[in-house]
Formats: C-alpha cells, structure tokens, sequence
C-alpha cells in the first residue's frame, strides 16, 4: 500500500484530496468506497465535496456575457 492508504479508514484530509481528484480523474474503486464511508458520517468533507461541486459548475460556466456591471 501507498502512504494515502495506511488504512480502510481515510482521514479528513485525504478524502478533501481524493475528491479533488476524483474531479480530474476517475478514481478507482477501493477509492470511491472509502470516500463515500468517510461521507457517511462526516459532514464537514460532505460540505467540501458540495463546495467543489459548486466551484466546479461556476468555472465551467464562464464568465457572463456581455460588460460587468
């Protein structure tokens, strides 16, 4: 196993960076598992995946048309 993978259990700080990830890539399975246990019961990493989610979705968009107010 990889330092990332010390346990079944991840920590906050490694599911903020596989979610990070799994937005670039696909992550693999025993990696979306352990994300989506962590996100079970932690709310905190659930609000930061939503967070990228919506950070996600305002770059895709663009900036608006036409001139800023």
């Amino acid at each position: 196993m990889n330092k990332h993978n010390e346990g079944f259990k991840p920590t906050c700080r490694e599911v903020h960076r596989l979610v990070s990830e799994g937005m670039d890539r696909e992550l693999g399975l025993v990696e979306r598992v352990r994300v989506r246990l962590h996100l079970m019961v932690c709310q905190a990493c659930t609000r930061f995946g939503g967070q990228m989610d919506l950070i996600r979705g305002a770059m895709r968009k663009g900036p608006p048309d036409g001139p800023l107010p």
